[in-house]
């Protein structure tokens, strides 16, 4: 007599859960319940809440009855197999009144999912009518209207989905009124495994830059640890093609971050008259450590897409068990350094897999009550080498609960006076250096200006001109936001700052430049890059309305990335946070060879006090050399001198009479 399955699985998880330990739940920092019906199988998809609240590889989830002992379980992963190509039989076209008959045999066993057009033309646009023929040898419209099409820039879309069915004949007519015919060299089918379920979830775009011929989105997933299957974004343009590459902030072997890639394609949008065709996603078929996504549009010479926003598809993680017991269960996550359990369940995984079962989603995350903070790294030193900080001449004290691994957030003040590349900052307590490593991703932050005042531009009538004043100085700032309660403009904004070298010299530079323009009533703001450069104390905004009466500006706001550093304290001392040293050279610590458990651990929130000088700072000048500097005007009227004097000398004596 065979045994069941079921039976099996349910004996082979009472071994197992009667062979491991009670778990403590000290290490644990969550829990989420749910109720098993009966005995069996049980399919728990996690939600977004349990991935993020989980350690990227996921061995921190342990599955119990409630007060019972830890049940053995894994992951239902789903094999990607590739798409399956062949080519279709008895291949026959055909010309008629202005449409091309295409018609060939198929396998009514196989699978079809969608079907491929072959045409070695480069450039076209055509809608395409599918009908099938089955057993019932009447042809049925599959397709109604589809959009093939292919550009010179090497865009193109030639796969059309077909519903599901079994067919023996596919008959393809292409329509050719908008344009002349094409030619076609065959079709293929393609089958392959049923596609995997995913669930759409709205994204919040946190950033978006206009760089150099490129635009650069940072989108919030709302979660880490998600299975993503596609990005999607809303566009509203009528006609564009743009390269795009999605990726994600991860550390580099110098203590720093790089972009590691997740997916790239093409967005696009075509048309020709009534025919259009788009593409509005890249797919990623991969799990994202990272809560935050980079996104890069390459724009070339053409003007940026107005995004409107953005959304993605992600497949549920499933997690397979054998409940031997109905009742009340626990999931608890949240375990940074434990190490992920070995289950005897490898030889069962494709029957588990298969066999079908309840399907459960737990409920919200709770704090578990008796959860104890595991030691913080507990086999890295906290405290580095002795420091000598009269280089130094500014720094802030971090205020922070306890002692552990700490999170600070550099904030405008400390950036206006630190390098560009964060070299010179240094955390001391008690004398000597705390390792520190930056984290991956920056947040961007607002500041608004003391003062934004119009100036009257009495030899130019039609500029507007405003004189912005910043809070502080140097601050490297991304872009200027302003809004307009205008209906009916289009200007080109310039920013503007009067510099000053070492030697008194005063030359205008340019900060950035934009076009802003708005019809109607849409919500159209300005946004005016800087790409990073330090803003003076004071710098101007003009712009020329020509025969136009000037449209008013307001809520002008400044906006920077704000990066973060973190570290872990052994010591409740007081600890400072120290910059402003431009030949300090960077610091190298041992403590980046621990980024991922670094990063894992729970980071608690700091607080930065008033700034304090440690001695005199001198102002900041241009190292370039002047060219009005007054020593440099005397030394060339030197050299002119001895030049001539050499000339004279030179010259012939007139010869006495």
């Amino acid at each position: 007599m065979m045994i069941q399955l079921p039976a099996v699985l349910l004996a082979l998880s009472g071994t197992l859960i009667a062979q491991t330990e009670a778990i403590t739940k000290i290490p644990w920092q969550w829990e989420s319940t749910f109720n098993v019906s009966k005995p069996g199988m049980v399919r728990l998809e996690l939600p977004p809440a349990v991935l993020d609240a989980s350690r990227a590889d996921l061995g921190d989830l342990r599955i119990r009855p409630r007060g019972g002992r830890e049940c053995p379980y894994l992951f239902d992963v789903p094999v990607r197999r590739a798409d399956i190509l062949r080519e279709a039989g008895d291949f026959q076209v055909s010309l008629a009144d202005r449409t091309t008959f295409i018609e060939v045999s198929v396998k009514p066993a196989d699978r079809i999912q969608a079907v491929d057009l072959v045409s070695p033309a480069l450039e076209f646009l055509k809608s395409v009518r599918i009908e099938g023929l089955g057993s019932t040898r009447d042809w049925q419209v599959l397709v109604p209207s589809a959009v093939i099409f292919r550009q010179l820039e090497s865009q193109s879309r030639m796969r059309i989905p077909l519903p599901s069915g079994a067919w023996e004949r596919l008959r393809f007519l292409v329509d050719d009124e908008r344009s002349k015919p094409i030619p076609f060299t065959g079709v293929r089918t393609v089958t392959g495994p049923e596609k995997l379920a995913v669930t759409e979830l709205p994204v919040t775009m946190v950033s978006r830059e206009e760089l150099p011929g490129e635009t650069r989105l940072t989108l919030d997933l709302g979660a880490q640890n998600l299975d993503l299957a596609e990005v999607c974004f809303e566009i509203p343009e009528a006609l564009f093609s743009r390269p795009c590459r999605v990726g994600f902030s991860m550390p580099a072997a110098d203590g720093g971050s790089r972009i590691e890639e997740l997916g790239s394609g093409v967005l696009y949008r075509v048309a020709d008259g009534d025919l259009s065709s788009e593409e509005l996603a890249v797919p990623i078929h991969r799990r994202v450590p990272s809560r935050y996504v980079i996104v890069s549009i390459r724009n070339s010479d053409s003007p940026p897409l107005g995004i409107a926003r953005a959304k993605v598809t992600y497949r549920p993680t499933i997690l397979v068990f054998s409940a031997p017991q109905a009742g009340s269960w626990q999931l608890i996550t949240g375990a940074v350094s434990e190490r992920a359990p070995e289950y005897d369940l490898g030889a069962l995984r494709e029957a588990m897999a298969n066999a079908g079962g309840e399907r459960i989603v737990p409920g919200p995350l709770g704090k578990l009550t008796n959860y104890e903070a595991e030691p913080s790294l507990p086999g890295v030193e906290a405290s580095g080498a002795a420091i000598d900080l009269s280089n130094w001449s500014r720094r802030r004290s971090v205020m922070f609960a306890s002692s552990g691994v700490i999170q600070i957030e550099l904030d405008a003040r400390v950036l206006a006076a630190c390098r560009g590349d964060l070299g010179d900052i240094r955390l001391v307590q008690d004398g000597r250096q705390i390792p520190y490593v930056v984290r991956p991703g920056k947040v961007r932050r607002e500041i608004k200006p003391v003062a934004f005042v119009m100036k009257n531009e009495t030899n130019r009538p039609t500029f507007s001109r405003w004189e912005t004043t910043m809070p502080i100085e140097g601050l490297p700032a991304v872009n200027l936001g302003a809004r307009s309660t205008g209906r009916l403009f289009a200007r080109r904004f310039l920013a503007s700052a009067e510099r000053e070298d070492r030697f008194g010299n005063h030359w205008i530079e340019e900060l950035g430049r934009a076009d802003w323009t708005k019809t109607g009533d849409q919500d159209s703001p300005l946004v005016l890059n800087f790409h990073g450069s330090r803003l003076p104390k004071t710098f101007f905004i003009e712009a020329d309305h020509g025969d136009n009466p000037p449209i008013p500006v307001d809520d002008v706001v400044i906006r920077f990335d704000a990066p973060s550093i973190a570290a872990k304290l052994a010591s409740e001392e007081p600890l400072y946070l120290c910059y402003g040293n431009l030949e300090a050279t960077s610091p190298q610590y041992d403590l980046r060879l621990v980024w991922d458990e670094l990063m894992a651990s729970a980071q608690q929130s700091t607080a930065l006090g008033d700034e304090e000088f440690l001695r005199p700072e001198t102002k900041k000048h241009d190292s370039a050399m002047g060219a009005g500097a007054p020593w440099l005007w005397a030394a060339l009227a030197g050299v002119v001198a001895v030049l001539l004097a050499i000339v004279a000398k030179l010259l012939p004596r007139e010869s006495s009479p």
